[in-house]
């Protein structure tokens, strides 16, 4: 059975649609590190992690989704950030220019500059800030981390590189397209690589908008999805069965079927 109750919270940004993202990005194994500053801490009056160090995360609604231990700890000034760490955080940033705009505008928000106790307070090149690492040990809702792969699969950036889709296609996974197409991981993997046929799989680069994505979990290791894809004025209703490996912690997907809806059954 899970300690998770007896573990300190671990938050990430405010509640609200950013922890949602990043609790997602956790949970699908994208974000494998994060960034505090330092001036947090000592407001708070808080230890600094340490590796090994234990936590349950927090969803915006203060529920805890997951297990994270942290793996690493840097103490440096924010001009060191470098690349790796910035990719890492998970959140699409291909230099470290563009991770760190993200986080100033966090960072000079008022909810920080609140918490921080100073209205005006800003950061530069020499503000101190934790760099952390971390895995995730244990999945405490299997459901939300089934639906956050679920919605990460629908991200133009996320289909466009091998490395992600990989990671959240189970070694097994089969899907039965639209079109009544049988998909095998390597053809789908081949496909999702190439931005032409990610194209025609999603209607010509449309955006997708999923609606009433509902999870059951079946099994302690399997949860079923369904919920309904609009996207070039088509509407598809899909079905996926996600899984977690025996010797895993991560959820993929296992399978996945679309159907058309006509429009007189939307």
């Amino acid at each position: 059975m899970s300690d998770a109750p007896a573990l300190p919270p671990y938050e990430l940004a405010f509640p609200g649609p950013l922890r949602d993202r990043l609790v997602a990005a956790v949970l699908t194994g994208r974000k494998t590190a994060t960034t505090g500053l330092l001036a947090a801490y000592e407001a708070e009056g808080e230890p600094l992690p340490a590796s090994g160090d234990r936590s349950a995360l927090l969803d915006s609604d203060g529920r805890p989704v997951a297990v994270v231990e942290v793996t690493g700890i840097r103490v440096l000034p924010l001009g060191e950030v470098d690349l790796r760490h910035a990719v890492d955080e998970g959140e699409g940033h291909r230099s470290v220019a563009e991770w760190r705009a993200a986080h100033e505008r966090f960072w000079h928000g008022a909810e920080l500059r609140e918490a921080l106790g100073d209205p005006d307070f800003t950061v530069d090149d020499t503000t101190g800030v934790v760099a952390e690492r971390f895995r995730v040990v244990e999945v405490l809702d299997p459901v939300a981390a089934a639906v956050a792969g679920e919605l990460a699969l629908l991200e133009p950036s996320v289909r466009a590189s091998r490395a992600e889709s990989e990671r959240l296609l189970d070694p097994e996974f089969t899907e039965v397209g639209a079109s009544g197409r049988w998909w095998t991981r390597a053809a789908m993997l081949d496909a999702l690589t190439d931005m032409d046929d990610v194209a025609a799989l999603d209607g010509q680069g449309a955006p997708c908008v999923p609606a009433g994505v509902r999870g059951v979990l079946l099994a302690p290791d399997i949860v079923h999805l369904t919920y309904e894809l609009a996207f070039g004025g088509r509407h598809v209703r899909r079905s996926s069965v996600w899984r977690r490996q025996p010797d895993a912690v991560l959820w993929r997907l296992y399978y996945h079927q679309g159907t058309p809806v006509p429009p007189e059954h939307r």
